[in-house]
């Protein structure tokens, strides 16, 4: 296997546990997979051209040593993307989950 396709696999893993983190006591994963999907994406992109540019620089002005140690780093950052998006969205939607059952209770309180 070369580098591009351990990558690859790494990736997809993630975001299989990403999908996995995002399941939520009482609520459905298929409401927050299109979101998730769409906010993981975007952030990888963006992440990625900004990453770019900071590698070119390493190796510019400071040497392939930091380019690789740059890389490494990058690639942290890429893997913990899909993880950080799934927890967000999870709590958001726990955060919601609670609110409605709250609001719930105290109509039917009231009335």
């Amino acid at each position: 296997m070369d580098k591009v396709e351990i990558l690859l696999a790494a990736l997809v893993w993630l975001l299989i546990v990403g999908a996995a983190l995002m399941r939520v006591p009482g609520g459905g994963v298929r409401s927050l997979i299109a979101p998730w999907l769409a906010l993981t994406a975007l952030t990888v992109v963006i992440e990625f051209i900004i990453l770019n540019l900071a590698w070119f620089g390493l190796l510019f002005f400071v040497g392939r040593e930091a380019t690789a140690v740059g890389m490494a780093v990058s690639f942290v950052i890429f893997a913990a993307t899909p993880v950080v998006w799934a927890l967000i969205l999870r709590r958001r939607a726990h955060n919601a989950a609670a609110q409605s059952a709250a609001a719930g209770n105290g109509a039917a309180a009231h009335s």
